[in-house]
């Protein structure tokens, strides 16, 4: 599976366990593209991943680094009898620390609003319409960074215990724009659950009301429009500038989650990535990263 289509996946099915749940599901903490995660809420987080190699095949060209910081708000806003319409703000910043000379934007952005439109047609059968309008780039020339990712998904829940997703997911910046979507959510003994799909693959244990306990696969990225001048980063590559980054980092670890009073939830994740990528496909140039460390430190709270 190519990045850019592994990363598409990832995005929207984080939006289709998060921001429209049937009565069965429960919200997820934030992550990329298809926030908010939760209904009436405000979420933050901080993610680090620390220096390693990249390299173009078996060339080194440098080392790597990237710190991300992600905002969310939303709230929801009953239109009829089934049907909730979803407002939100997001924003992400991830800062990329790469050795001089790799051909790599010092930060890239998105700054969007997030409109959908959540419904239920039976006990068993719901709906979302998710669009999120806004820019996705590194910011150097703003209006060029629009896109506008639409997310739609039906919603199976045959039982209390058991949710089934199908979508597709539409982004101009991917280079496979349209995308089908597939995931489920188990529970599958009083307290565990098993989440199957992205950005999240997981096996949760609740400890009690308070802590619970994960383990499994994440991805964190995006699609870039790069508008700065990078330069020919090698003979026979063309200038990297007006033209579209995949950032995907897969990585797989361990992590808890902390409710306290008053609807605020602490999550704590770290482990080690599995693969790093950065990847300029219309320009026929993609960067690979070593395994390296990573942890996050995330704040959700429900109004």
């Amino acid at each position: 599976m190519t990045s850019s289509r592994f990363l598409s996946l990832s995005l929207a099915l984080l939006s289709c366990a998060a921001i429209a749940p049937a009565p069965s599901l429960r919200a997820q903490p934030a992550s990329a593209t298809f926030r908010p995660a939760l209904i009436d809420s405000f979420s933050s987080a901080y993610t680090y991943s620390g220096s390693g190699d990249v390299a173009r095949g078996a060339t080194k060209v440098g080392d790597v680094s990237l710190s991300r910081f992600d905002f969310s708000l939303s709230s929801r806003v009953p239109v009829r009898e089934g049907l909730v319409f979803i407002p939100g703000l997001a924003y992400t910043h991830t800062t990329i620390d790469a050795s001089a000379g790799v051909s790599l934007p010092g930060s890239v952005q998105e700054l969007t609003l997030s409109l959908g439109l959540r419904g239920f047609i039976n006990r068993q059968w719901a709906y979302l319409a998710a669009l999120r309008p806004g820019f996705y780039g590194d910011f150097k020339k703003l209006g060029d960074s629009f896109n506008a990712p639409l997310f739609l998904a039906a919603f199976y829940v045959p039982s209390d215990t058991l949710t089934w997703t199908f979508g597709l997911t539409v982004n101009a910046f991917n280079d496979r724009p349209v995308l089908p979507v597939v995931g489920v959510r188990w529970k599958f003994a009083p307290d565990w659950q098993l989440d199957v799909g992205f950005p999240r693959t997981a096996v949760t244990y609740t400890v009690n009301s308070a802590l619970s306990l994960r383990t499994g696969l994440s991805v964190l990225g995006g699609n870039y429009r790069i508008t700065e001048n990078l330069g020919s980063p090698a003979p026979g590559i063309a200038r990297i500038a007006n033209t579209y980054l995949d950032l995907t980092e897969v990585r797989v670890g361990a992590g808890l989650a902390y409710a306290f009073a008053g609807g605020l939830t602490l999550d704590l994740d770290a482990g080690v990535t599995t693969l790093r990528r950065f990847d300029y496909k219309d320009r026929n140039y993609r960067l690979n990263g070593a395994n390296v460390g990573w942890g996050t430190l995330a704040l959700n709270r429900r109004f």
